[in-house]
């Protein structure tokens, strides 16, 4: 991938830049860097990178962080574009930092948006369908938040607008858009809803199922039980949408796509970040070195309840560190480990002892490898 050009320089955690990238056919991507700040929690993930293709129909992949919806118009402006110009407004999946400006954006104009079916669930509410949620008066996306009240109760407005929305055109798998060279890839694991964008079939903007340096949380298989009945028809009867399994097979299909073709890679997060581009120069090695990093977590967690079998917080403890569990991290860190512990626990690895809820010890087999090599060997036997 080359290095875009900057238009607009911004921190050196990329937020507030403005990218500049003309494809080899002459196809013009502006990246956005708009903020995406948590507050009071002193991380930094950096901003989320949205971005306009300028080309024919002038089409908007993401729109940010809520409450940045201001910035996210000054730069278009930058690039000389304004609101009235996007035709398209596409969203890779229903997180706050990559639809928050979605209300905003979508009033301001006649645009279409697209998004992957369950995203429609995602944004409606269902409080008469329980079913062990952890939130069942929260929309969709937000039914198994484990934040604390003070966190969420900034979202709820965003959420009350968001509910209005309606999807225009469908971006279902492998489905070939109305706007010319675009082409979606569903890419679930992350959130149900996930998409990654294909254009000219030389580009594609992965949302967070891709990142450069970091992995994004999988989401966990439980959530499948909670949310089943909320699901489209097509969806709510196996599931084939939640869990760190399915985000591994997402990412096997990616690596199944023909990556030589991909010039670029375009992900939502860290594009840009310590003051130094962070570009992913083969989609399909990137997503290698994600899976062997959730091996390698397995690995850990083994590790961890081999010498002692303990509950997450005592998992947590020895695998993450310190700065990592500050704040919401602990809660946040939980989730991660059981989206891991769900897997080993399928494949017979790790149970959890009786009377000691969610304490975890090991049973000795690590047939776990295997499941997760699988997804390895896959792509090897196809690019054979």
């Amino acid at each position: 991938m080359r290095t875009p050009e900057i238009i607009y320089r911004g921190k050196d955690n990329g937020e507030g830049m403005v990218l500049h990238y003309r494809t080899d056919r002459g196809t013009d991507i502006y990246a956005l860097a708009v903020p995406n700040l948590w507050g009071g929690e002193g991380w930094d993930l950096g901003p989320t990178w949205c971005y306009l293709i300028a080309s024919g129909e002038s089409v908007l992949i993401d729109t940010g962080r809520f409450g940045n919806y201001e910035v996210l118009k000054s730069q278009l402006e930058v690039v000389g574009k304004h609101l009235d110009d996007i035709d398209v407004i596409i969203v890779t999946h229903c997180h706050e930092d990559h639809d928050g400006n979605l209300p905003e954006v979508m009033a301001e104009g006649h645009h279409q948006l697209w998004a992957h079916p369950i995203y429609q669930s995602m944004i409606s509410y269902f409080p008469d369908i329980d079913d062990g949620a952890n939130h069942p008066e929260l929309p969709g996306s937000c039914r198994y938040c484990v934040m604390p009240e003070e966190f969420y109760r900034n979202c709820i407005p965003y959420h009350r607008k968001r509910s209005q929305l309606k999807i225009d055109w469908m971006a279902e798998d492998g489905t070939v858009s109305p706007v010319e060279n675009l082409r979606i890839v569903y890419s679930p694991g992350h959130t149900p809803d996930s998409i990654c964008i294909i254009l000219d079939d030389q580009v594609i903007f992965t949302g967070d199922t891709v990142l450069p340096g970091i992995t994004p949380h999988p989401s966990m298989e439980d959530t499948y039980r909670k949310n089943r009945r909320i699901l489209p028809e097509e969806y709510c009867h196996r599931n084939d949408v939640y869990g760190l399994n399915t985000y591994l097979r997402s990412l096997q299909k990616l690596m199944l796509l023909d990556n030589d073709r991909f010039e670029a890679t375009f992900p939502g997060h860290r594009l840009f970040y310590n003051g130094e581009f962070n570009l992913i120069h083969h989609t399909r090695e990137r997503t290698k070195e994600i899976i062997g990093f959730h091996s390698e977590r397995c690995s850990d967690i083994i590790r961890i309840v081999r010498e002692q079998p303990g509950n997450l917080d005592y998992i947590a403890d020895h695998h993450f560190q310190p700065s990592q569990l500050a704040g919401s991290g602990r809660l946040m860190a939980r989730n991660e480990l059981m989206a891991h512990i769900e897997v080993m626990e399928s494949c017979g690895d790790v149970h959890r002892i009786n009377g000691k809820a969610n304490v975890i010890e090991h049973t000795g087999s690590y047939n776990f490898l295997n499941t997760i090599q699988s997804f390895l060997s896959s792509s090897r036997n196809s690019s054979a």
